[in-house]
């Protein structure tokens, strides 16, 4: 918290209030209404696309990767659009959860910031994002201080670190873990996130149960607070967030997380935006922090970008249906 902060967010929330003073009755009328009910479980695109064979095909896909069709790093370019420290990342055919091959990300062991990231452009730009990937700690990961190793959704674009947004230029979603609270390795699954009304002119982090690290936030009238949630270490899980911009004068922005199918954190009531410029249109997969006391290894696989809810890869054991067609003979 730098001493000018408490001055700058009052003038972050001044000028919020003259922008929003012309649709004063329709906020009112909006925060009276609960959001939608948000899906779970395999009741998402994936389940009609065992082992997500086929899913890019879906309508609502912008984007799928099982990490299978290279056979070097390097020929990633031509479906991301960069990556930081490329020596950092290796295609893994003894780890994986679909297929024949993972994304292994490393994060050394380090006393300095080392940030590894995998790229992905969103175009066209979008106002709603779901991200569904596997991912794996290794079962002995620990010591990364301010880890930033999960899923990245960004927009206009990111500007970096100590500059809060205006409503007008960029955002920041973060789905990671990292130890704030003294709990366990690799820590609570969190949203760290960048917008207008933070109170420090870093990012704050936001707790399934509604408690806040660096800043105070009301996720509104419809919040559930969730447990706290730590995912284990050796084991594949399937991480999903969605990110959902406001429309501008309403506080209708939305982030939520699911684990293995089921909604850990869904936080209301949300303001990224004040003009329909500002989108979504990037996608990060990171595995860094501020140092590291070992080296830790962290592996992706089953990546899907939509536009509506995708929910765990389905293994394709569904009922079998009644036959059709039957004669039937009294002979």
């Amino acid at each position: 918290m730098t001493e000018d902060g408490p001055v700058k967010k009052l003038d972050v929330r001044v000028a919020s209030i003259v922008l929003l003073a012309g649709t004063f009755f329709s906020l009112v009328a909006h925060s009276q209404s609960p959001p939608p009910a948000l899906p779970e479980g395999n009741t998402g695109i994936a389940a009609s696309y065992p082992n997500d064979s086929g899913i890019a095909t879906h309508a609502n896909v912008v984007f799928a990767d099982g990490f299978d069709s290279y056979t070097s790093v390097s020929q990633m370019s031509g479906n991301y659009n960069g990556y930081f420290q490329a020596n950092n990342f290796a295609l893994d055919t003894s780890t994986f959860f679909g297929g024949s091959k993972s994304l292994r990300i490393r994060m050394p062991q380090t006393g300095t910031d080392v940030w590894n990231a995998l790229i992905k452009t969103i175009s066209p730009t979008r106002d709603k994002l779901f991200v569904r990937a596997y991912a794996r700690y290794a079962p002995n990961y620990s010591g990364v201080y301010e880890a930033h190793n999960g899923m990245r959704v960004t927009g206009n674009p990111y500007l970096g670190p100590g500059r809060r947004p205006t409503g007008r230029d960029f955002f920041l979603v973060n789905l990671e873990n990292s130890r704030y609270r003294g709990e366990g390795e690799p820590g609570y699954t969190h949203a760290y996130v960048y917008h207008p009304e933070q109170d420090d002119i870093y990012g704050e982090i936001w707790d399934s149960d509604g408690t806040t690290i660096n800043g105070a936030q009301s996720f509104g009238p419809f919040f559930v607070p969730r447990p706290k949630t730590i995912p284990a270490r050796g084991v594949w899980i399937c991480f999903e967030m969605l990110v959902q911009m406001n429309t501008p004068g309403s506080r209708d922005g939305r982030v939520a997380f699911w684990q293995n199918g089921s909604l850990i954190a869904d936080w209301q009531n949300v303001r990224f935006r004040d003009v329909t410029t500002v989108k979504i249109d990037e996608l990060q997969l990171e595995n860094g922090g501020k140092s590291s006391t070992q080296q830790n290894d962290k592996w992706y696989d089953n990546l899907v970008i939509a536009t509506s809810y995708i929910g765990p890869v389905s293994t394709g054991n569904v009922p079998p249906q009644p036959p059709s067609n039957l004669r039937i003979s009294t002979q």
